[in-house]
């Protein structure tokens, strides 16, 4: 009697995980079976990075199929849960088919999907999970092991024989630290991919090591649940769950514990949607984590969210990479669209404060910052495209500019928003488009003529990225502005941005050492043996 838990195309899958080892503390059964990994593929992007990667979904095929109802029919398991986002609702219906025709267990689907559209999932299982599922799934896995009703459990919806039971909400946990670590050993792990079970090439999200002791070189947790931001584009947005977070201690311990479990340990991402929330806990953290990790780090930042009385201190702890999202550079537009309030003086002075962070000394000698726009919005006009770039002009220089497409998520304020007005149609929506899964990062097609908005956003993404190298001077992108200069011929101004960020790269000795550091982060016996040689092997 046992639990299988189905990712899709996420062998990392952080939330799983810890369900799984939540489920395993309650002396439950579990395995975790990772259907499907992110490829990724070289693609000509206009970062100043040397990273030019395009996450990717390649196709399921049938033999991918038969593999997992093997593995399933061996497990023989009492309840499976599939984890899934909007992306991949299609593949989790016809899973969830093939599964009920060789398999009595009853079906529960979790994740982002089902929490944000359950009317339009539990037509398609038997259960499904709304919100956090750590007491829900473990009642609900216990009852079924024990031969119990479970159809009034709190935070499930319950599909008996076409009549829908929808349960209320439970309350939240608030104390993290009765959670235990999420499970990154190898004990009940199955991965699938290319038709066959993938013994011991269970390579990680990045592409450059892997996802289970002792070979993990990036170790990927979370500090906080929820987020302090309601922005209409995101899950939290919905939610509104209580932001809450665990202690230092507690975290320091799990990271002691991933050190003690992986010699090749090298880097720590915290997924946190916001990492510099809560002045008194981060100073800790950062004189815990100096002390007893010394580690390099990665976190999400926001500027609202920017005291250097907190950012020096996680810089000098080993902070090294940190994504900002600006999304536009209007501010009407961020405050009536995105719901956003920071003002763009606001904005500035945390880009200024980020860049300051070069200075400080700290693990690696280079602070690398991202900073994300939501690209092809056909509501931001010229007015607000003009004011973008103003604003990117005015942000120090060496930062990497990466712009995603604007994707439109079941009952999220934004396409309600824009189903309301017209602008968008059902079939837009992910779960039947799959822009999030496949056309997400975005680029300059020089193939593609572009027509209307897009020609004008394109001519700006363009202009946008020559604002982060610092061989190309912004007097010169003012006056290509000015001028529009190139409008007509997007290709040229294309291949310039080409030109200075080879440039860019080719004489920053930063770069070559965070270069350099990507390179080394595993044996070379090990790069060889498992083809992890490129990051998109």
């Amino acid at each position: 009697m046992s639990v299988a838990l189905i990712s899709l195309y996420h062998y990392d899958n952080f939330a799983m995980r810890l369900l799984f080892s939540y489920l395993k503390k309650h002396n439950i059964p579990v395995y975790y079976i990772a259907f499907k990994r992110m490829k990724q593929k070289a693609t000509k992007t206009l970062k100043n990075d040397y990273v030019e990667m395009h996450d990717f979904h390649d196709q399921v095929t049938e033999e991918d199929i038969i593999t997992l109802l093997r593995q399933i029919d061996n497990i023989n398991p009492s309840l499976i849960g599939i984890g899934f986002k909007s992306s991949h609702l299609q593949l989790a219906k016809d899973l969830t088919a093939r599964i009920k025709e060789r398999c009595k267990a009853p079906v529960v689907w979790g994740g982002d999907h089902p929490t944000i559209a359950p009317e339009t999932c539990i037509e398609h299982t038997d259960i499904v999970c709304v919100g956090e599922g750590f007491d829900a799934l473990r009642e609900l896995a216990g009852n079924i092991i024990n031969g119990r009703p479970y159809d009034k459990i709190n935070n499930l919806w319950v599909n008996k024989n076409g009549n829908i039971i929808r349960n209320p909400s439970r309350p939240l946990i608030n104390d993290l630290d009765v959670l235990p670590f999420a499970s990154y050993t190898s004990e009940n792990k199955i991965y699938i991919d290319e038709g066959r079970v993938q013994e011991d090439k269970n390579i990680d999200y990045f592409g450059f090591g892997f996802t289970d002791a002792p070979r993990i070189v990036f170790y990927q947790t979370m500090t906080s649940f929820a987020c302090p931001m309601h922005c209409s584009f995101c899950i939290n947005s919905l939610q509104h769950d209580k932001f809450r977070r665990r202690s230092v201690a507690n975290v320091i311990e799990e990271l002691k514990q991933a050190k003690n479990n992986n010699p090749n340990l090298r880097w720590i991402f915290f997924w946190d949607n916001i990492f510099a929330v809560n002045k008194n806990w981060c100073l800790e953290f950062s004189e815990e984590y100096k002390r007893k990790i010394d580690l390099p780090f990665f976190t999400y930042s926001h500027p609202l969210c920017s005291d250097m009385e907190i950012l020096v201190p996680l810089r000098k702890a080993g902070w090294t990479i940190t994504v900002m999202g600006i999304q536009s550079g209007s501010y009407n537009l961020r405050k009536t669209l995105y719901a956003r309030n920071e003002t763009n003086e606001k904005i500035l002075e945390a880009v200024r404060n980020m860049a300051g962070l070069r200075k400080v000394k700290s693990h690696k000698p280079y602070f690398n910052i991202y900073y994300d726009y939501v690209k092809n919005n056909p509501l931001e006009g010229k007015k607000d495209l003009a004011e973008s770039l103003d604003l990117f002009l005015k942000f120090p220089k060496g930062f990497v500019f990466q712009a995603f497409n604007l994707s439109f998520f079941p009952n999220y304020p934004i396409t309600k928003h824009f189903l309301q007005n017209g602008y968008i149609s059902e079939k837009d929506i992910e779960g039947n488009v799959k822009t999030s899964a496949n056309n997400w990062i975005t680029t300059f097609d020089e193939k593609k003529e572009y027509r209307g908005f897009l020609r004008r956003h394109e001519y700006y993404y363009l202009l946008f990225s020559l604002a982060q190298y610092t061989l190309f001077p912004n007097f010169l992108i003012r006056i290509i502005e000015r001028k529009k200069l190139f409008i007509n011929r997007l290709g040229i101004l294309y291949r310039l941005c080409r030109l200075f960020r080879f440039l860019e790269l080719t004489l920053s000795i930063p770069k070559y050492r965070w270069a350099w550091d990507m390179f080394m982060l595993i044996p070379f016996r090990l790069k060889i043996k498992h083809r992890t040689l490129l990051r998109y092997s």
